[in-house]
């Protein structure tokens, strides 16, 4: 049983946010989605629009499969490709455009948080610029959803009860030992007094790529994801800098209620 009790709490104290020296986060995620569509031709565009700030950009094509069956009921098969968007990446950012969805990711160096993080202030500062870049191209489009996803990757030592490192944990019966693998993932509808925040917490077990931290660990993925679940409460183009930023607080406290003082102990080692 997921500990919503605690998270829901949490929320409410609006728990000062806290900045760590070494953070779990592993990529970020600023998901925009738009009830109306680009065209073609100011799709295409954006390649030369955006080369000052990614130089480098891939071509993205749809693949369409089509199925007919002929007056004899025998059956025809065929492809067709469609140019979907641009993959723009630029040392550690990637950024995706397509008709109707806009995201940027900042994603950390290597299979494992390693490295500098560059924190929210400069993600966050990145989004404005972009925001300010393409207000006539996706501006009146209309969002449906926009979102704010963390994927925190976080070693745990093996064969410790995870729940001595994490608030939000999976609750099993006294006869199970040896947790194996498990896969939790819990949608709420509001976050606090927000009717237009809403929150996905998952958390998982994964592998760890880094063979030395591996030997004694265990991986886990904390993943949150803050977003609006219905259409009509989504921001408005011009709303979405203050509502990112409002998500954040959401998604820094729903962090803070998933882990515990031992984890925080270690985030703010160096």
């Amino acid at each position: 049983m997921v500990n919503s009790t605690r998270v829901a709490s949490q929320l409410k104290r609006n728990v000062p946010r806290r900045e760590y020296t070494n953070p779990p986060v592993f990529e970020v995620i600023l998901d925009l989605q738009f009830q109306r569509s680009l065209d073609e031709k100011t799709l295409r565009e954006l390649r030369g629009h955006l080369a000052p700030s990614f130089p480098q950009a891939d071509q993205q094509n749809l693949i369409q499969m089509v199925m007919q069956v002929g007056p004899a009921g025998q059956a025809f098969q065929d492809t067709a490709s469609q140019f979907g968007g641009w993959l723009f990446r630029d040392q550690g950012w990637v950024l995706q455009t397509s008709p109707m969805a806009l995201t940027l990711h900042s994603v950390r160096q290597g299979p494992w948080p390693t490295g500098a993080y560059v924190g929210w202030s400069v993600i966050y500062e990145k989004f404005l610029g972009l925001h300010t870049s393409l207000a006539g191209v996706y501006g009146s489009l209309g969002p449906k959803r926009a979102g704010v996803r963390y994927l925190n990757r976080i070693a745990i030592p093996k064969g410790e009860d995870i729940s001595r490192w994490l608030g939000f944990t999976l609750r099993a019966p006294s006869l199970l030992q040896e947790l194996y693998t498990f896969n939790l993932r819990q949608t709420w509808a509001r976050a606090g007094d927000s009717d237009d925040i809403s929150a996905t917490v998952g958390l998982a077990k994964i592998d760890i790529e880094d063979p030395t931290i591996a030997a004694n660990h265990q991986g886990i993925l904390l993943d949150i994801d803050v977003f609006n679940l219905w259409i009509p409460k989504a921001p408005s183009y011009a709303e979405l800098p203050d509502w990112l930023r409002r998500a954040h607080e959401v998604e820094n406290q729903i962090f803070e209620g998933c882990i515990t003082d031992r984890l925080r102990e270690r985030f703010d080692a160096q």
